[in-house]
């Protein structure tokens, strides 16, 4: 027989009683539908689990935003790598962040292929158009078009149609950089030259800068520091869909891509451009540039002597200023909270995030984008922009009609699968360096990327 003093009974039966009111007190784990985040406590949070790169302010800044509006989720942002801060010798910053974008791109679609992942994807790098193929992804108009409270045109629609898969849209930019090209209107006069940007080629861009080496020197060039990887990137970003088609199948064996890296390397044997670094910017005839925040594009178009033009092409067929956006995130079709995953998504793209200075673009949200580009001018006229010049009120209001009428003509989507970019760029670089003749390097190419794009 067991006995039990009294004050043990006493402990027993207090904590019994402890027991029964953390029971009463506790939350059920079922939650009804009116009862309301904070009621539903922590037992009930929903997690949402973002597949991201490496650190991203912006989406740090969301995630704690969203969680104080919506208590009953839990966004956890999961870090595939650890971007170097500070280079140190011999390029050793760029290997490191080589390997961890290499890191990435394989663990985060190994998880995806297999059915898990996480619930949101940043897609940058990643093989985008595979992963539609093998429905791996959601159609987001799908999630819009379900959505009551979505306002689908306070949107750029042209940046959401130049994103879409076929007709739907997997991935989503939160912002845009516009690629242009900026020359000198000084240089330009002198040599007599108006240049009509519509529908100019790379072709006729060398003719152009070959002029005006011609007048002011042959010791400029077209642009200072655009190797030939850089022109191919862009050739292949271009023309990226006639390249790779909509089955995934390859065309690189193609006169079309020979003529393409022919006509790259046309630029550098005709001393039009050089493969040498050099620091003396003064003797670029153009450069390149990209117009990312609504105050740095109107400082860009304010410069003295400066001009704007549309990027040329290969074809000369390119429709709209060409863009490019840092942060793009797919949703897994996996997922098992993808209604609390869009909620996320739409606060990213809500009037609030929208102007958050940690976005890295111009914003996709038009009225939110707007909004921005008057308050731009506005500080462009009272010298509030760095690195500007005040303008006239005039003048400022001249160039935000522009820059606004440039943001509803945006049109091709640049971007380029990692490997395919890396398998590309190998292989070119024996044919710059005269090793190998377009037609080997295109069958090269054209065996690795079918290999590669058939995995």
């Amino acid at each position: 027989m067991i006995i039990i003093s009294w004050r043990k009974k006493i402990g027993i039966v207090g904590l019994m009683l402890l027991l029964l009111l953390a029971a009463c007190s506790a939350p059920s784990n079922y939650s009804d539908k009116g009862e309301s985040a904070g009621e539903a406590g922590n037992q009930q949070q929903k997690k949402v689990v973002v597949a991201v790169q490496g650190e991203n302010k912006f989406l740090e800044e969301a995630a704690t935003a969203f969680e104080q509006q919506y208590t009953d989720i839990d966004i956890e942002l999961q870090y595939y790598m650890a971007m170097p801060q500070v280079a140190t010798g011999g390029g050793m910053t760029e290997a490191i962040a080589q390997a961890d974008v290499e890191k990435y791109i394989q663990t985060v679609t190994t998880q995806i292929m297999a059915g898990k992942g996480s619930d949101l994807i940043v897609m940058n790098q990643l093989p985008q158009q595979k992963l539609v193929e093998k429905k791996m992804l959601v159609n987001l108009y799908d999630k819009m078009e379900q959505d009551s409270d979505f306002q689908l045109d306070h949107f750029y629609k042209s940046v959401l149609t130049a994103s879409q898969d076929g007709d739907g849209l997997y991935a989503i930019p939160f912002a845009m950089q516009l690629d242009m090209v900026q020359g000198r209107q000084d240089l330009l006069d002198k040599a007599k030259l108006q240049i009509d940007d519509a529908s100019w080629t790379w072709e006729q861009f060398k003719e152009v800068a070959k002029q005006l080496k011609q007048t002011v020197g042959e010791d400029y060039y077209a642009f200072i520091n655009v190797f030939p990887m850089h022109l191919l990137i862009n050739y292949m970003e271009e023309n990226l869909s006639t390249l790779i088609d909509e089955t995934g199948t390859a065309h690189f064996d193609s006169d079309h891509f020979r003529e393409m890296m022919a006509s790259i390397k046309s630029l550098y044997d005709e001393q039009v451009l050089q493969q040498q670094f050099s620091y003396d910017y003064d003797k670029a005839l153009f450069s390149q540039t990209s117009l990312s925040s609504p105050e740095g594009a109107l400082r860009t178009m304010s410069m003295a002597n400066s001009v704007l033009f549309k990027s040329p092409t290969a074809s000369g067929k390119g429709e709209g200023i060409p863009f490019r956006s840092e942060l793009m995130m797919g949703m897994n079709s996996k997922s098992t909270v993808q209604e609390e995953a869009w909620l996320f998504l739409k606060f990213l793209l809500s009037d609030h995030m929208q102007q958050s200075l940690e976005l890295s673009g111009i914003p996709i949200n038009k009225v939110v984008a707007e909004q921005r580009i008057e308050e731009a001018a506005t500080k462009l006229v009272n010298g509030e922009v760095e690195y500007a010049d005040p303008v006239s009120a005039e003048v400022a209001e001249q160039q935000a009609v522009q820059l606004k009428e440039l943001l509803t003509n945006v049109g091709d989507k640049l971007q380029l699968d990692h490997k395919v970019q890396s398998i590309a760029i190998e292989e070119f670089e024996m044919y710059m360096n005269n090793q190998k003749t377009a037609e080997e390097v295109s069958k090269l190419i054209q065996n690795r990327v079918s290999t590669y794009l058939n995995e």
